[in-house]
């Protein structure tokens, strides 16, 4: 088992829990969208907690090589992560939820056909949910910003 990542793990839901927490105090509608995404996430934690716990249990193998391809899969995951900033501070939230899942499936080699159609779903169902249900203003980045003034 690598214990780094339990100890992740962990660390994620204390700061998860510590976001509910500040949470609960906001207005029931600014609260709302936070609420539904971090129990989420705590849910998710936990039950990532359950899996690596288990998983030490009935493997303890030691001395693991790490190959090429685990080691340059942290570096992908940084990459994303700051590509989704950055695609969220300039092309806002719709935009992001479009392209982004578009560009990973691309990336993955996956179909034009998925590619384009799991996206489009995607910001459908964030713009139903958030922008006609709820709504809830979306961050429009700063190039729809600047369209708009």
């Amino acid at each position: 088992m690598k214990q780094g990542s339990l100890i992740f793990a962990i660390i994620l839901l204390l700061i998860a829990v510590g976001l509910v927490i500040t949470t609960v105090t906001y207005p029931f509608r600014t609260g709302l969208f936070p609420l539904i995404s971090l129990g989420i996430a705590v849910i998710l934690l936990i039950v990532q907690i359950c899996r690596e716990l288990r998983t030490s249990r009935e493997k303890k193998s030691f001395g693991e090589k790490r190959s090429k391809t685990s080691r340059s899969k942290p570096l992908a995951i940084w990459a994303w992560l700051v590509a989704t900033l950055i695609m969220l501070w300039i092309l806002g939230f719709m935009g992001t939820v479009v392209l982004l899942p578009f560009l990973y499936l691309r990336s993955h080699r996956e179909g034009w056909l998925i590619s384009i159609l799991l996206p489009l779903g995607c910001g459908v169902f964030f713009y139903t949910l958030f922008g006609l249900a709820l709504s809830m203003p979306l961050y429009p980045g700063m190039l729809l910003s600047r369209i708009l003034e």
